[in-house]
């Protein structure tokens, strides 16, 4: 096993993908096993960053869900040789708490079937903290805005409704708050929480919190999708995060989101003005 090698879990993915990329353009020997690679289990590991999961149809797939947050890690911590695992969690988990510090007591209701997701983290997040296995941390991770398969970021499920109906219609109060963070800087998180030696939960996020209407300000001057909202749409005001751990451990400092979301916007608008020129290109 070299000193520099990280192994990726899920490294197909939309975290896992933008990780592998940073990682060997950093001249890091990234391993990115496909499902049921038996090398898994075979041969050493060294740094793991488990970002296996499911985000958009857990509710249609709860048992894929736990098998990919709990099952397969407590294989790999019971029989895996690495010498660190940074498993993937998400800031979500702080619905209905009090506080967003990692250490904060944390509200789940077994039965809301919204909380099956929470749930089957916070039991990853514990096999983790207690499985007695040096090395293994927790990175909860905020919403991470970037250019992705599917349409499983509420930013996301705006531009698919614009793009698709040409107006979006906002279901809840644009005053409405969330935190966002670039997938550059997730990423360069990530990776330094893998090769530290520190342990414990880390909240990977911006501490910035962006209403919906600074979101469709946005997306309206750069795409032209008109926007309204349902009447008395409910205000979701979502507590900044705490990333004070992160910042003081590895001097995080997240690019703001009226640096970066003018960058994604365009990003966005090439990549789908592309495919329609293919497909006029096609067209006899």
């Amino acid at each position: 096993m070299t000193a520099e090698r990280i192994t990726v879990l899920g490294g197909a993915g939309f975290v896992g993908s933008h990780l592998v990329r940073h990682l060997r353009a950093a001249g890091q020997d990234a391993f990115v096993p496909e499902r049921g690679d038996p090398r898994v289990f075979g041969e050493p590991l060294g740094d793991v960053v488990y970002a296996i999961g499911l985000t958009a149809d857990f509710r249609q797939r709860p048992l894929d869900t736990v098998e990919a947050h709990v099952c397969l890690l407590r294989r790999l911590l019971a029989e895996a040789d690495f010498r660190s695992l940074t498993y993937l969690s998400s800031t979500r988990v702080y619905a209905g708490a009090a506080s967003t510090r990692e250490d904060a007591s944390l509200v789940v209701n077994p039965c809301e079937p919204g909380d099956l997701y929470n749930l089957s983290k916070l039991m990853g997040e514990s096999l983790c903290l207690h499985g007695r296995r040096a090395g293994v941390k927790v990175a909860r991770l905020s919403n991470i805005v970037g250019l992705r398969p599917d349409a499983d970021l509420f930013v996301d499920q705006l531009l698919e409704e614009g793009r698709t109906r040409g107006h979006i219609v906002l279901h809840t109060a644009p005053a409405s708050r969330k935190d966002y963070l670039w997938i550059d800087d997730a990423v360069r998180a990530l990776s330094q929480i893998a090769r530290s030696p520190a342990g414990g939960i880390f909240n990977v996020a911006s501490g910035e919190g962006v209403s919906g209407a600074e979101v469709l300000l946005q997306i309206e001057s750069c795409l032209d999708y008109p926007w309204s909202v349902v009447p008395n749409a409910p205000v979701w005001d979502f507590m900044p995060i705490c990333t004070e751990r992160l910042r003081v451990e590895f001097g995080f400092a997240p690019r703001r989101f009226d640096d970066y979301f003018p960058e994604y916007l365009a990003q966005y608008r090439a990549r789908y003005h592309d495919k329609r020129h293919e497909g006029r290109k096609e067209t006899p």
